[in-house]
């Protein structure tokens, strides 16, 4: 049948290499850039539900990779997971689809039919069945008041939060009682024992082997080379631009697009009895979706117990708000010293004025959860940054905009490198079945493809895209296409419901 190389081994990778080696007759090789965690200090501290335990774990990310989050921003740490599982060995477990109309504009606006909501639905529904919600008992202090707050102002407060409403409700996690469930524990772990798939750590792709227009293998930063019958790029939304661009791909949209959901955060030193971080059990357990005079479900409110950093005072807990409509653009592009290294990231965030409208809105909202009596109750002080400048500050609007500068941050969601398209759309590198136009023999199937980044955490509409996708490349190795030039084959099937 096909030897298939699948270069990632994080959300979406996970996924393909496990569907794939479902059939015997193909020989499926994994090849990640990172280490395998487990067994490890680390590993232990990734498989904790408690996301604050993987943002410690900072082995499993690269101090090499920075990002610039505004336009005139300076370069900081960019995590991104390293090693089996990717970012998904490192996320906070929230499962969200997005909102309908998120995929309905990718079928309207760039003309990918087949990922409308109606086409995509029945996948999220689907995955729901492995997903767990933690019951209101489980709650902890930040999470009782954030929705005790949405009802204070006349919201609900038991939505469910795979459905587009507004309100508050439990967060659907990718986690159970042992601790995260992301990819790597629910797809690939459990297809090792294949005798027909490879998992291969340490084991990072330069470059794309290409004769005559058909990619034939990938050649490792080490030197050494591999071939293959097809290649997959699961290498996420920064390495995979990259590794196209290495290969002298020369579509104009390859690492442009760059899309995350730029989120500010407000932090609270707690009351007694209210400050315990319970170990090993999640952190983040609710969210308050709400509407802005823009558009509808376009601001998360995520509240935290536990702290990321240092502040003196020292807090509790954070409020984070964050703009999950995007309108802004940056790009990935190689670094021209070191064209094999960490590439360059430019996140440009809120460069349009829609965003920046946004972003306040989402901030007074986050504000104003702080002054009901739900929030009262629990938080003795709120402050804006390490030094512990109130939160009152952010009434003044030249002081809000010097804090936004200064303490912005991304989600995490990077998408839209890659993206989905026509052949005649400059902006687009693959198809609707994630094949590289002008390039045979390879696919994208990763977050790098979304064309706009959804109203979601990224990792469960990453597995629903993996999912898909590698149903169509199946189909594709089934019918004997997979491997002709792109434009010999643009009748074959859709990418079909799962």
């Amino acid at each position: 049948m096909a030897r298939i190389i699948v270069v990632g081994a994080g959300s979406a990778g996970c996924v393909v290499a496990a569907r794939l080696s479902q059939h015997p007759g193909h020989e499926v090789v994994v090849l990640e850039g990172g280490p395998d965690h487990a067994g490890t200090d680390v590993g232990t501290q990734l498989a904790s539900a408690n996301w604050i335990d993987a943002m410690g774990a900072t082995a499993a990310f690269d101090p090499d990779l920075l990002a610039t989050r505004l336009a005139s921003d300076t370069p900081r740490q960019y995590h991104r997971g390293r090693g089996l599982g990717g970012s998904g060995a490192v996320n906070a477990m929230l499962a969200l689809p997005g909102l309908p109309r998120d995929y309905d504009r990718w079928a309207e606006v760039y003309g990918l039919d087949a990922w409308s909501w109606s086409a995509v639905e029945p996948t999220f529904r689907s995955l729901k069945r492995d997903l767990v919600a933690t019951p209101r008992s489980g709650y902890t202090p930040m999470d009782n008041a954030l929705v005790d707050a949405a009802a204070e102002l006349g919201l609900p407060s038991d939505v469910d939060t795979h459905t587009p409403y507004d309100g508050g409700g439990t967060l659907w996690r990718h986690a159970d009682h042992a601790g995260r469930r992301s990819s790597l524990e629910t797809y690939l772990t459990p297809a090792r024992d294949r005798d027909n798939l490879v998992v291969r750590t340490d084991s990072r792709v330069d470059r794309l082997l290409v004769e005559d227009g058909r990619v034939t293998g990938v050649l490792l930063t080490d030197g050494s080379s591999l071939h293959a019958d097809q290649v997959v790029l699961s290498a996420g939304t920064i390495e995979t631009p990259a590794i196209l661009l290495r290969s002298g791909c020369d579509r104009p949209g390859v690492g442009k697009g760059l899309q995350d959901h730029p989120a500010a955060s407000i932090l609270l030193a707690l009351k007694p009895g209210h400050q315990e971080v319970r170990a090993k059990e999640s952190c983040i357990n609710a969210v308050l979706r709400l509407s802005s005079q823009v558009a509808e479900g376009d601001i998360h409110i995520l509240p935290m117990q536990g702290a990321l950093s240092v502040s003196s005072p020292q807090h509790h807990a954070v409020v984070m708000a964050a703009v999950m409509t995007v309108t802004s653009t940056g790009e990935v592009r190689l670094d021209p010293d070191r064209p094999t290294g960490p590439p360059v990231i430019a996140e440009r965030m809120l460069t349009t004025e829609r965003d920046r409208a946004v972003m306040r809105e989402a901030v007074g909202h986050a504000v104003r959860l702080l002054d009901t009596q739900a929030f009262r109750d629990i938080v003795e002080e709120a402050f804006i940054d390490a030094d512990g400048t109130p939160v009152s500050a952010l009434a003044d609007p030249e002081a809000y905009e010097r804090w936004l500068a200064g303490s912005v941050g991304d989600y995490f969601h990077a998408v839209g490198t890659a993206r989905m398209g026509a052949a005649d759309d400059p902006g687009a590198v693959v198809d609707q079945r994630g094949r590289v136009h002008g390039m045979a023999g390879v696919r994208v199937i990763d977050c790098s493809v979304m064309p706009e980044v959804p109203a979601a955490n990224t990792h469960l509409p990453a597995v629903m895209l993996a999912e898909r996708m590698s149903s169509a490349l199946l189909a594709d190795l089934a019918s004997g296409v997979a491997n002709a030039p792109l434009a010999s084959h643009q009748g074959a099937p859709r990418v079909p419901s799962l």
